[in-house]
C-alpha cells in the first residue's frame, strides 16, 4: 500500500514527545508499506537530519517555515474564525507539491500526525478523490483541551486567545473525526476530552512506547554523579515543562533540600527558556540545555522526577526514565495515562508537601527506589512495547502480500525540497 504520511513537523531527531511518535509510526508502517512522507520545518537544526529518514520512505517533500513569521501571518486567524494552530502550519508550497505527488503516485491511504495536516486533505484539488482512501489522524493529544485548559490558567491578557485557539480547533478536530476513517489519541484518558457532539466510535487509544534497547538499565553513562541526585527531563521551552520545573524549585526543592542538603537537581533538556535558565542560579540547581544522550543523566539518577501541573497523554520522559529502571516521581496529570500501578511501578505524589516527603524517602532508601526501578523496567516491557501498542495500525492499514520494496533499492527514490524552500513562505 502507498501510504502518505503527513507530519506537522520532521519527525526526526526524536528529542521531543511528538517526533518520537511519529517516527515510531512512520517505521512500523515502512515495514510493510511504501511511505511518502509531506511535512514542515521550523527549526534549521532539523535540516541536517532530513537524509536519516532515507531509509524508511520513497518519498520526502518538506518546507521550511519560520515560526516567528509564521505566527505573524496567523494574526488574522485570531480576528476571524479560524484557528491559529491550523493556519501557522499550512503552506500553499507544500499544499502545491503534495498535490502533485498525489497526481503522479498512486497513493492508496494517507496517515496525518497532528490536527494542522488534515488541512492538507480538506484543500487539495484532489480532495474528492482523497475520500476514496483509507485516511487515519493521529490527534495525540486533544489539543483543543490543551488549550482550553492554558486558558484558565493564564492571565486575562493572554486567556482570550487561548480560548478563540479551544474554540476554533475542537471545530476542526470535529471535522476530522466526520471525515476521516479513524482517529487515535494516546490514551483511554485522552479519549473523554474529545470535543462533545462527535461520534467516538472512530476514536482509538494508541498508547506511547519506548525504545527498550536503547533506554536500558544495563546503559551505565559516561559520567558519574556522586550523592544524591534529582534529574527531570524534557524540552525546556515546553510550558507545561517550564511550569513544572518552576513549581518544582520553587515549591518543593527547599523542602527537599533540608532533609537531604546534599541533593543536585539536573535540568535536562533542549532549549530552555530565560525562567528556566534562571533556574541554573539556585544553590543545587544545574540547567544543562541541550546534551547528546540523555541517557547519560537518566543512568547517573538517584530518582527521575515529572512534577507536572498541567500535563496530558503520555509523558515520554517518564517511559524512558522507567526503561532505564529509574525510579520516578510523577504529579497525578504526569502520571495519566501511563500503563502502571502507583507506588509499586512509580511514586506518584500530589501537592509539595507529598512530592517533597517522596523524594525525600526514596533519596534516603536507596533499596527501595532500586526496587522500583526494577518494577518500572518489567512494567515498561509488558506494556508500553512499541511493536505491542501499535497493532491496530495493521489493521487500519492492511498490507499486501508482496509487501513494501526497500527504499533503498530504487536511488533517487528520497525527493528532497531545496534548502532554501518556503522559508517563511506562506
Amino acid at each position: 500500500m502507498r501510504v502518505l504520511f503527513l507530519s506537522h513537523r520532521l519527525p526526526y531527531p526524536p528529542h521531543k514527545g511528538e517526533k518520537i511518535r511519529a517516527l515510531n509510526v512512520l517505521k512500523f508502517l515502512a515495514r510493510r508499506h511504501e511511505i511518502y512522507l509531506g511535512c514542515l520545518i521550523d527549526d534549521p537544526r532539523d535540516l541536517p537530519h532530513v537524509a536519516h529518514l532515507s531509509s524508511y520512505v520513497h518519498g520526502l517533500i518538506f518546507e521550511r517555515i519560520h515560526p516567528g513569521l509564521r505566527r505573524a501571518l496567523a494574526l488574522p486567524a485570531v480576528l476571524g474564525s479560524r484557528s491559529i494552530t491550523v493556519t501557522c502550519f499550512y503552506s500553499r508550497r507544500l499544499q502545491r507539491r503534495l498535490d502533485d505527488l498525489i497526481e503522479t503516485e498512486r497513493i492508496e491511504a494517507v496517515f496525518c500526525c497532528s490536527s494542522p495536516m488534515a488541512e492538507y486533505l480538506f484543500r487539495s484539488r484532489h480532495s474528492e478523490r482523497l475520500r476514496s482512501v483509507t485516511r487515519v489522524m493521529d490527534l495525540i493529544d486533544v489539543d483543543s483541551f490543551k488549550w482550553a485548559q492554558y486558558a484558565r490558567e493564564s492571565p486575562p491578557w493572554s486567556a482570550w486567545i487561548y480560548r478563540h485557539e479551544a474554540r476554533h480547533l475542537a471545530a476542526f478536530e470535529q471535522r476530522i473525526a466526520r471525515e476521516f476513517d479513524h482517529v487515535l489519541v494516546v490514551s483511554e484518558q485522552e479519549k473523554r476530552y474529545f470535543p462533545a457532539g462527535t461520534c467516538p466510535a472512530k476514536l482509538s487509544a494508541v498508547l506511547n512506547g519506548v525504545d527498550l534497547q536503547f533506554f536500558s538499565p544495563d546503559y551505565s553513562g559516561r559520567a558519574t554523579r556522586p550523592g544524591p541526585t534529582l534529574v527531570f527531563t524534557g524540552a525546556m521551552d515546553y510550558r507545561p515543562n517550564v511550569d513544572g520545573i518552576r513549581w518544582f524549585v520553587d515549591r518543593v526543592l527547599p523542602r527537599v533540600q533540608s532533609a537531604v542538603p546534599d541533593v543536585q537537581l539536573y535540568v535536562v533538556g533542549n532549549r530552555p527558556t530565560k525562567d528556566v535558565r534562571r533556574l541554573g542560579r539556585r544553590a543545587g540547581v544545574v540547567v544543562t540545555g541541550f546534551v547528546e544522550d540523555v541517557r547519560d543523566y537518566l543512568a547517573a539518577a538517584s530518582v527521575c522526577i515529572a512534577p507536572l501541573r498541567i500535563a496530558r497523554g503520555i509523558q515520554n520522559k517518564i517511559l524512558e526514565a522507567m526503561a532505564m529502571g529509574r525510579a520516578v516521581i510523577a504529579t497525578r496529570e504526569a502520571f495519566e495515562g501511563i500503563s502502571a500501578e502507583p507506588q509499586r511501578d512509580l511514586v506518584v505524589a500530589d501537592g509539595e508537601g507529598e512530592f517533597a516527603a517522596a523524594a525525600v524517602a526514596l533519596l534516603r532508601d536507596r533499596q527501595r527506589a532500586e526496587q522500583i526501578g526494577r518494577n518500572a523496567r518489567v512494567c515498561v516491557e509488558r506494556r508500553h512495547s512499541w511493536g505491542e501498542n501499535l497493532r491496530l495500525l495493521q489493521e487500519l492499514f492492511p498490507a499486501s502480500d508482496a509487501g513494501p520494496s526497500s527504499a533503498a533499492a530504487h536511488p533517487g527514490a528520497l525527493t528532497l525540497a531545496p534548502v532554501g524552500s518556503a522559508l517563511g513562505g506562506a
